[in-house]
């Protein structure tokens, strides 16, 4: 039964996601498609090392958009909770989101250090 209530749309982008009570722990995780309500992120693609999130946790998530003549270089903030975590038959863990407040920041070039491509999530 399908109980969404709003179209996703697929997508695949990196953001930076962090728990929401210490943000300086952020990694760098990929959204498999997102919403209005919530997005799928690809959490680990099934490296036994990787914390995982559990059901309940909140978490804020960051996309980077790209910048803009007028507005300069915003990223769109998410305060989200986890809703579901799965593991996929290829072991991809996969962590669903809900989105409870979301708004645009303001934030500097520098502030978006690019990580190696050996740290991120294909």
């Amino acid at each position: 039964m399908e109980r969404r209530n709003r179209d996703r749309l697929a997508m695949t982008a990196f953001c930076r996601v962090a728990p929401s009570a210490n943000q300086r722990r952020s990694t760098w995780k990929r959204i498999e498609n997102i919403s209005g309500a919530g997005m799928l992120v690809v959490w680990s693609r099934g490296e036994p090392e990787v914390k995982l999130p559990h059901v309940g946790e909140r978490y804020t998530v960051e996309l980077q958009l790209p910048a803009h003549p007028v507005f300069g270089q915003r990223a769109l903030q998410f305060q989200t909770k986890v809703v579901r975590v799965f593991r996929q038959v290829n072991g991809r863990v996969m962590a669903g989101f809900e989105s409870t407040r979301s708004r645009f920041k303001f934030i500097r070039p520098a502030s978006w250090p690019e990580s190696s491509e050996s740290a991120m999530i294909n």
